[in-house]
Order: C-alpha cells, then sequence, then structure tokens
C-alpha cells in the first residue's frame, strides 16, 4: 500500500515537471514569434523614419524578404496610419508619422520623400 502511494506521488511530480516544462517552451516559442514580427516591422519603420528626417527628394530601394527563417509572413499599411506584421499568428502593429502614403510588399520596395509627404512604392 506506502509502495502504491509512493509510486502515484512520484509520477504526480513527474507528470507536473513535464506540464511545467512543455508550458514554458511553448511561452519560448510564441515569445520568438512575437520579436520576429516586432524585428521585420521595426526595419520598414526606419526606413519610413529616415525618409521623414530628411530633405525633399529623397528616394531610396529597399528590400523586404519573401520569408522570415523559412516561413511566409504578412506586412501592410493600413489607412496610412498602422504598419502591421503578422507572423505565425503573431501581429506586431507600429503606428506610423503623419504625410506616410502607399504600401509596402514583399521583395522590392521604393521610399521616396517629395513636398515633405513620404510615398511607398507611389
Amino acid at each position: 500500500m506506502e509502495f502504491v502511494v509512493l509510486a502515484s506521488f512520484m509520477l504526480l511530480i513527474i507528470l507536473g515537471f513535464f506540464s511545467l516544462a512543455s508550458s514554458r517552451m511553448t511561452e519560448a516559442r510564441l515569445e520568438s514569434n512575437r520579436k520576429i514580427a516586432e524585428s521585420t516591422a521595426e526595419f520598414a519603420y526606419r526606413e519610413i523614419e529616415n525618409a521623414k528626417s530628411v530633405n525633399d527628394g529623397y528616394s531610396r530601394a529597399f528590400e523586404m524578404p519573401q520569408k522570415v527563417n523559412g516561413i511566409n509572413y504578412s506586412i501592410s499599411i493600413t489607412d496610412n496610419r498602422e504598419l502591421s506584421v503578422i507572423f505565425l499568428d503573431e501581429e506586431y502593429v507600429k503606428f506610423l508619422p503623419i504625410n506616410v502614403t502607399g504600401s509596402i510588399v514583399k521583395g522590392s520596395n521604393k521610399i521616396t520623400k517629395i513636398n515633405g509627404i513620404v510615398f511607398i512604392n507611389s
């Protein structure tokens, strides 16, 4: 009887340990996906900020990756106000400064500044 109680208690402890370890691994994976979405959005946002801070006539081509770590993602500008990246069901949104218009795509993008307005692929 004592052996069965002790074995059951040890089994319960082991199952709790594996449950906790699995939970932590899932959290780490989700956090990694969030950081990838954030860094992809930050890269595009820095290009927009650079164009915003320089004089009129600025023009530059830059590349957004087709895939990140071999996995598809989506990137878009909504209402000329929000830059959003979705990577593995994790969405990261960055608010854009005023006077930014256009859309951003995976692959080649062209950014220009004319009369104080930043145009992306327009």
